[in-house]
């Protein structure tokens, strides 16, 4: 069990390298894909309802650029909310990168409207984050154990 703490500790040590390898890995795979053969984005940038609707129907893109808020938010040292501010940029900036991708490598719909599930699934995660952050200042206050005022 002790082998396996300091096996834990080691890597959480490391948790930002292999953050920005997994962020490095991430972006540059949709390119890759294609051979990096890219074309310039031929993007559908209207901002209609009959885009949004359609967007807001990508649970995937929920799921993953949720769990790539999480990701982004145990990058910092404490979870407030400058760290699920940055958190939630970082993630938008991220989607709107694969939505440039997908259009730039012509392998995926190129729409700003899809870019709105992705900061769905970062809100939705920074809430909970903020919530349970409330949640474990307040107990720890009332244990008298903060070390913060």
């Amino acid at each position: 069990m002790l082998s396996f703490l300091s096996g834990a500790r080691a890597l959480w040590s490391r948790r930002r390298w292999a953050y920005g390898l997994y962020v490095l890995v991430a972006i540059a795979r949709i390119p890759a894909r294609t051979g990096f053969h890219l074309a310039r984005p031929d993007c559908d940038t209207r901002l209609t309802l009959a885009n949004a609707a359609l967007s807001l129907t990508k649970i995937p893109h929920l799921l993953l650029f949720g769990l790539f808020c999480l990701l982004t938010a145990v990058q910092f040292e404490r979870i407030d909310r400058r760290a699920l501010g940055w958190s939630v940029v970082a993630t938008g900036a991220v989607g709107l990168v694969v939505e440039l991708e997908e259009g730039a490598t012509r392998t995926g719909n190129c729409r700003l409207t899809d870019v709105l599930p992705d900061f769905m699934g970062a809100l939705v995660v920074a809430t909970l984050l903020g919530l349970a952050s409330m949640v474990h200042r307040s107990l720890t206050v009332r244990r008298g154990t903060s070390k913060h005022p």
